[in-house]
């Protein structure tokens, strides 16, 4: 209750702002609708896998550091923000000085990514000079979301049981787990205009029109993109979606709502179950019968040494099966700081090192072969930083509540499907990190009470 009443004139200020009613005052409206267009790209790998979200959170950036350089008022780089480029700064010297010693200039696979924590506290800071217009952004996405789904949809190919990639994706598991973010965020951008009669009335019913088409369209597509590890995140993310949506409705019509989208939902699966069986089935007998082996006395090495080997593996499940051996060969080698960039070198002299792939299908491995023990645990406080300081701005009233709970159930659902692919390696998820950690940079300078302003007097002002 302290920390709500001592937010309370921040809280109310915020409030407005996230609706859109607050001028944007410091930057002139072509730059600030050139910059609305950027954050737009920023979440476009939702929609489009491509590159072009690093090139708009890099001009954001230069936008950010410009107008926070020039602003006699400005927030203050806490720790959270040392934490941040302190981290990146781990990384590029620790990348360095490894190209710089080793005989052959290693340079790993795509391990400059993950100084990308560099940028969360400036885009933080870019998300400040756009706040105005965030619900017009939002409400764009979407837009444009609505679009590529119904330009993209493969129809025919999906329910004559074909496997079809979503979007514009370079691969249909992609695809897949860009489909399950959108419902997740289209649920709660529902919800929001639901309950909250103090939003643009012109958006919320833009939102009830288009909200239940990207929903379904979105779940035409998982199904089509038969993806097993997102049905399984999907599976296990919907009961929780399912409690949390019920706390904005009134228990009655919440409870038939959810029945009502249940039964839609059973009755679907009912339909397709022979093509559903057809996609998992082998994956989940040869994975009962590895649990099995390992239940029964063997070791969990020898089990999955045994499923590798057997004909009855999927090609798919015995691919990830020997990446995720190679992987921990690795790690265990080295697990307090992991490989760095020489983990490719140590790839060399792994089990099955003759597996075509170095995308490890597993996000968390690709964390700790390449930073161990120590890498993993400094990234898991960050995160946990952030959730807790998003949680924060929910309960100082900075942001809605379906903003929290947005944040909070993709970055659950993103967790599982992390499981069984490397969604962090990909621009997905690139995406992800850098949109959503500059939110929670957002939050807590918001939190603190502070903002831009081009001279004191519109400090006082603000």
């Amino acid at each position: 209750m302290d920390d709500v009443r001592a937010n309370k004139p921040q809280a109310e200020l915020t409030a407005g702002a996230i609706a859109g009613t607050r001028p944007t005052g410091i930057m002139p409206w072509p730059l600030a609708i050139f910059g609305s267009l950027l954050w737009i790209l920023v979440a476009s790998p939702t929609l489009v896998e491509s590159d072009a979200y690093r090139y708009a959170c890099a001009l954001l950036s230069l936008i950010a550091l410009y107008y926070y350089m020039k602003a006699p008022v400005r927030p203050r780089t806490d720790w959270i923000g040392w934490l941040c480029m302190g981290w990146a700064a781990y990384v590029l010297a620790r990348f360095g000085v490894t190209y710089w010693l080793t005989p052959g200039h290693d340079i790993g696979a795509s391990d400059w990514l993950y100084a990308f924590p560099f940028f969360f506290p400036i885009l933080g800071v870019a998300l400040l000079l756009h706040e105005a217009l965030l619900e017009k952004i939002v409400a764009a996405y979407f837009a444009v979301t609505l679009t590529m789904l119904i330009a993209t949809q493969h129809f025919r190919e999906v329910f004559a049981g074909e496997t079809v990639k979503p979007l514009i994706m370079n691969n249909q598991i992609h695809g897949a787990v860009a489909c399950g973010m959108i419902v997740i965020f289209t649920l709660f951008w529902l919800l929001h205009y639901l309950t909250d009669k103090s939003s643009d009335r012109r958006i919320a019913r833009f939102a009830y029109i288009v909200s239940p088409f990207i929903v379904g369209l979105c779940f035409i597509a998982i199904y089509g993109a038969k993806s097993k590890g997102v049905w399984l995140a999907l599976g296990i993310t919907l009961p929780l979606l399912a409690l949390v949506a019920l706390s904005y409705l009134r228990l009655k019509l919440g409870a038939i709502v959810i029945a009502i989208a249940a039964i839609l939902l059973v009755t679907g699966i009912y339909s397709v179950r022979h093509n559903l069986d057809k996609t998992a089935g082998p994956t989940v007998t040869a994975t009962v019968a590895m649990l099995e082996s390992v239940t029964g006395g063997h070791d969990l090495g020898g089990a999955v040494t045994n499923t590798i080997g057997s004909t009855n593996t999927p090609v798919s499940m015995d691919e990830r099966l020997q990446l995720w051996s190679n992987s921990w060969e690795v790690f265990s080698s080295a697990p307090v700081f992991g490989w760095g960039n020489r983990w490719l070198e140590r790839w060399s002299e792994t089990r099955y090192s003759h597996i075509q792939y170095t995308l490890l299908h597993n996000g968390y491995l690709e964390i700790l072969v390449r930073y161990g023990l120590f890498g993993a645990a400094v990234l898991a406080f960050m995160l946990a930083t952030f959730v807790r300081t998003v949680r924060r701005a929910y309960k100082a009233a900075i942001i809605p509540r379906a903003a929290w709970h947005a944040y909070a159930v993709c970055l659950f659902f993103f967790a599982l499907t992390l499981l069984s692919n490397s969604n962090n390696r990909l621009a997905i998820g690139e995406s992800l990190a850098l949109a959503s950690s500059a939110f929670a940079c957002w939050c807590n300078m918001r939190l603190k009470g502070e903002h831009l302003a081009m001279t004191k007097v519109d400090s006082k002002v603000a």
